[in-house]
């Protein structure tokens, strides 16, 4: 749908995966907050295909936002 772009899903997922240096043709299956505080998730490329993706730094204000919208699970802190 062309209105797509302008859900806040997707700009969401555009935030989280270009920060990460994935395509804008991706899309978030998962994503969860990692003990650490940092993210982590998986995605998915428009022919099925899955990919893994995990964050380095802590988000900052845009991501979290980001990651709130895309509704991001605490992870406990148990291993």
């Amino acid at each position: 749908m062309k209105e797509d772009f302008l859900s806040e899903r997707n700009r969401a997922e555009d935030i989280i995966l270009g920060s990460l240096g994935f395509g804008e043709e991706a899309s978030i299956v998962e994503v969860s907050f990692t003990a650490d505080g940092f993210y982590k998730g998986t995605g998915r490329w428009p022919d099925g295909e899955t990919f893994e993706f995990e964050s380095d730094d802590t988000p900052g204000e845009l991501e979290a936002w980001a990651l709130k919208v895309l509704g991001a699970k605490k992870v406990s802190n148990a291993a």
